[in-house]
């Protein structure tokens, strides 16, 4: 079982800017009350993890967006004094949907020494202080950014992958709240499909609309990088799943170490990490066909399959839920837009790297808040070490997820 992240709270509270004053939702109540409420309710009517049960949000911050207005409001996720998770809960122009959630503590603000590092390696700035961040801004899944004062300019920096850019070339890498809501209708037509129709047959589905395959991230050591961490998450699941998702595969790597390696070699990950999303699905079935890297041995299987998308649509969501049900994982490539689109920075070209961030899904759930529905898919994370990531499809899938790779056999 994963154990319990655990953190003083103190530690975390430090990290916390003060809150500046926000606009009043309906009824006179403060956004970030409105939100953590909003955030709450989710929280209480989901059922996995298990250590979410009885938990409270604590600890609020205000996230901005490019226009200087809250796109976002973060929260700890507390059971007891322990840390276990955090979700971040969308603005009122958004409608308060849970953008993000996650078993794994919120990403935390680097200290002056990794700021200075971050500023000199990637933007060639050599400073002798930094002072503390000005604002958080939430930009979309994976850009979550501090902005610091830097002589006459502004730079910021990813609280996840921790690079620093300009903050003036920083760009949205979410959709407006008029598009959100556009998309989420497009994903309701077609759930609404899919439900009323008979190949709707999940193996076991609750009453929130909630399902996930047995699945947990790896990443250990140097073995760290998304695409064969995320691939791990997938094959590991189907050499060890059990009755009621099919036989298991006890040829594949015996190890999840050996796995990462083998997958590591045949989706031709690079020494920066770089997994192209193309030789994904290719090199997952390749893995399966060879798993030792030893032909003559034809230890392998011939059943595995791929099938890949470029930037896929909303009514691929549907395909998701459906290929879930079946007992098939998926995986996505997000595009982390505001490092790979601005060039090569001046310090070390070879820093951030490039490509996405490769994340494994292996579930979905629907629920309903405010009359508003919403649906989500259910990801393991390598990076940020977490087996329960939610993330909202309808604000992630414009713009960020160029490739949805699924794998299934047959």
């Amino acid at each position: 079982m994963k154990k319990i992240l655990v953190i003083v709270l103190a530690v975390i509270l430090t990290l916390s800017l003060s809150l500046t004053s926000v606009a009043f939702a309906a009824g006179g109540k403060n956004e970030v009350i409105v939100a953590q409420e909003a955030g709450q309710a989710w929280l209480d009517n989901t059922i996995e993890p298990p250590e979410w049960k009885g938990a409270r949000l604590t600890t609020p911050q205000i996230c901005y967006g490019l226009d200087g207005q809250p796109s976002a409001y973060m929260f700890t996720i507390d059971n007891s004094g322990q840390v276990v998770g955090h979700i971040i809960v969308g603005s009122s122009a958004y409608g308060y949907p849970v953008f993000e959630a996650a078993d794994c503590p919120p990403p935390s603000i680097p200290n002056a020494d990794e700021v200075k590092s971050a500023l000199k390696r990637d933007l060639a700035i050599d400073v002798e202080s930094v002072g503390r961040p000005s604002r958080l801004l939430y930009l979309g899944f994976d850009n979550l950014f501090a902005v610091y004062r830097v002589g006459e300019q502004e730079a910021a920096v990813n609280l996840v992958f921790d690079f620093a850019i300009p903050a003036a070339n920083l760009t949205a890498a979410m959709p407006s709240p008029e598009v959100y809501k556009a998309n989420k209708k497009a994903t309701g037509e077609a759930m609404s499909d899919l439900l009323e129709s008979s190949d709707y047959s999940p193996l076991s589905l609750s009453g929130s609309g909630c399902y996930a395959l047995p699945m947990t991230h790896y990443s250990e050591g140097d073995r760290k990088w998304c695409g064969p961490c995320s691939g791990v998450s997938i094959g590991w699941y189907y050499r060890t799943r059990f009755i009621g998702y099919g036989p298991p595969y006890p040829d594949l790597p015996s190890t999840r170490e050996a796995m990462y390696d083998r997958l590591f070699d045949c989706m031709g990950t690079d020494s920066n990490g770089s997994t192209w999303p193309w030789n994904y699905g290719p090199g997952f079935v390749a893995m399966t066909e060879d798993p030792d890297g030893n032909p003559a041995t034809n230890d392998g299987y011939d059943n595995f399959h791929y099938y890949w998308l470029f930037w896929p649509s909303h009514d691929d969501y549907e395909n998701i839920v459906n290929w879930i049900n079946r007992g098939f994982p998926t995986a996505v490539s997000a595009a982390r837009f505001n490092d790979e689109l601005q060039g090569d920075p001046p310090g070390d070209p070879d820093w951030p790297p490039p490509g996405g961030h490769f994340v494994a899904i292996k579930g979905y759930r629907y629920y309903v808040y405010g009359g508003n529905e919403r649906y989500q898919v259910i990801c393991t994370d390598s990076y940020c070490y977490a087996d329960w990531l939610y993330l909202d499809w309808d604000h992630m899938t414009i713009g960020l997820p160029p490739y949805n790779i699924t794998i299934w056999d047959s």
